[in-house]
């Protein structure tokens, strides 16, 4: 066995490295780096910076990859920006990982590249909310199964192959076609149907030859390496070339003859995942490329540029990340919770201004807030408004002002349809980091109020030193049309003196300053008063 696993792969040592098809042959290379989890953010930038390639005068395009996998909507955005806004000599370069998401992406380029570290597959979505029901699997799957099928025809990979990638349960053997020395992928149905018999439940799995590949590389690499530096073929006609029909025939027992069993590619129980000698020998990648001069030498270039994520792009991953955006919410609620309850200091009510534009205006910054979601911030506020400035102290303005913000803040982190799981997953992460965040706000207000009282200052945060404890108040009902003056500044809240009692009481219109003659002009759940003259 080990002589025929041999003799199979001397043709892949007959290709000549030095020789470059003209469909690859590039003088500017721009490498875009992907690297970390895949989300709107990674769509927003791969759009910047392959239009700074173009400006740059690229004509050939590099998109490496490190990535543990991301988001469906975004992956399928990417995947679709490099079948139509990128160069058509494309290359995929893993390096040195390219799971779920990063490996879809890669079958989505024209040639894929691995660093001789390198691993890709194991592409099956998965969910926050926990296992999915079979019917929910398959919904998400579908698209997947699309993608990726539609990459393999187009590229003329196995589709088998690429399947398993995505779905638990493909299950494949590799043959080796003698008279054409191809590899053909079959599953467990069509192997019994060629050999009369059920695979093998101990046959051994492929392992890395020590001299070569076990089997001769795919037809696309055959093509490859048969074209000369200058042979005159259009660079958009590579993926178009039939080399393999969109779909073989299934295999018969006619065809057994010329098939020779090499292996086990993958069992019913888990799902593909690739070395850089499997992914060259399955015919995805073409060659093994370790650094920058390598992937020079590749394209024959002159030249490479690379073009990283801006900072400010990094920055808003940053603050889209769930630990910053719980942090900054929690600012958010301690600070307006301290407002209203002592509306007029200012400070908190700064405070909450800018950690809502940190919310908010990281999303904007790559488009991701919708319309709603600003006019429920934008509602939300007006009704704080309202509280602080209008009827204070009520605080039901304000409380629900407070609840129309959290419930925009959640809608900033949402894009897609509503009705897909992958957006439904969405909304559910974002409630969950503005629960987390409100309820540790909440928290943290209340072992300030608690401190304060303890430190000895009293109710809206107003000195009892200053103006002495609020003992033998008279009801404020018996208070309309009082005239009194005013203790403390009101900014709206503060202290007044009546007939000897300090009384808490808020302004109904401009603040007021200490010693200013005032008349409770409105009762309640408050004391409202105004300048007297």
């Amino acid at each position: 066995m080990l002589h025929l696993i041999a003799a199979l792969f001397l043709a892949v040592q007959a290709v000549e490295p030095s020789l470059i098809p003209a469909a690859r042959k590039a003088t500017t290379v721009a490498v875009i780096p992907i690297r970390g989890p895949i989300d709107a953010i990674t769509v927003a930038s791969l759009k910047q910076r392959l239009a700074a390639a173009e400006d740059a005068g690229a004509d050939a395009l590099v998109i490496e990859l490190d990535t543990p996998g991301g988001e469906l909507v975004a992956t399928l955005e990417i995947t679709n920006i490099l079948r139509t806004q990128a160069p058509v000599n494309t290359v995929a370069w893993v390096n040195p990982f390219a799971f779920s998401a990063g490996t879809i992406i890669a079958l989505s380029a024209r040639e894929i590249v691995t660093a001789p570290d390198a691993m890709m597959g194991d592409a099956a979505p998965i969910t926050a909310l926990g296992p999915l029901p079979v019917t929910e699997r398959a919904k998400i799957e579908s698209p997947l199964l699309a993608e990726v099928v539609d990459e393999a025809r187009r590229h003329h990979y196995d589709e088998r192959l690429v399947q398993a990638f995505v779905s638990v349960g493909v299950e494949l053997w590799l043959l080796q076609d003698q008279t054409t020395g191809e590899a053909v992928f079959v599953d467990r149905a069509e192997f019994a149907t060629v050999f009369g018999h059920e695979p093998s439940e101990t046959i051994t799995p492929i392992t890395p030859p020590t001299n070569g590949l076990p089997f001769q590389i795919s037809p696309l690499l055959t093509l490859f390496s048969s074209m000369q530096p200058d042979d005159a073929i259009a660079a958009d006609d590579i993926a178009s070339t039939p080399l393999l029909p969109p779909t073989r025939s299934l295999l018969t027992a006619e065809d057994a003859e010329r098939l020779i069993i090499i292996g086990q590619v993958v069992s019913d129980d888990r799902l593909l995942t690739l070395k850089p000698w499997q992914a060259q020998a399955y015919g995805l990648s073409v060659d093994s490329i370790a650094d920058d001069e390598e992937l020079l030498a590749f394209f024959g270039a002159d030249r490479i540029i690379r073009l990283e994520p801006r900072w400010s792009e990094s920055l808003v991953q940053v603050l889209l990340s769930w630990p910053v955006r719980v942090a900054f919410i929690a600012i958010f609620v301690v600070c307006i919770l301290i407002e209203l309850a002592a509306p007029g200091i200012g400070w908190f009510g700064g405070g909450a201004v800018v950690a809502l534009a940190v919310i908010v205006g990281a999303p904007m910054l790559i488009g991701l807030a919708s319309w709603w979601d600003l006019a429920a911030i934008s509602l939300g506020l007006g009704l704080i408004a309202v509280e602080l400035f209008i009827i204070p102290g009520t605080l039901i303005s304000g409380m629900c002002g407070a609840v129309l913000i959290l419930v925009g803040l959640v809608g900033s982190a949402v894009s897609g349809d509503l009705a897909s799981t992958a957006t439904q997953e969405q909304i559910v992460r974002g409630g969950l980091i503005v629960m987390i965040g409100s309820i540790l706000g909440w928290g943290i207000a209340w072992l300030i109020v608690r401190q304060l009282n303890t430190a000895g200052l009293g109710h809206g945060f107003v000195l009892r030193e200053a103006v002495g404890p609020n003992e033998g108040a008279v009801p404020a009902q018996t208070f309309l049309g009082a005239r009194g003056v005013a203790v403390t500044d009101l900014r709206p809240s503060g202290r007044i003196e009546i007939d000897g009692n300090t009384v808490d009481a808020v302004c109904s219109g401009r603040w007021i300053e200490a010693g200013t003659p005032v008349r409770v002009s409105r009762e309640g759940l408050v004391v409202q008063v105004e300048p007297y003259k």
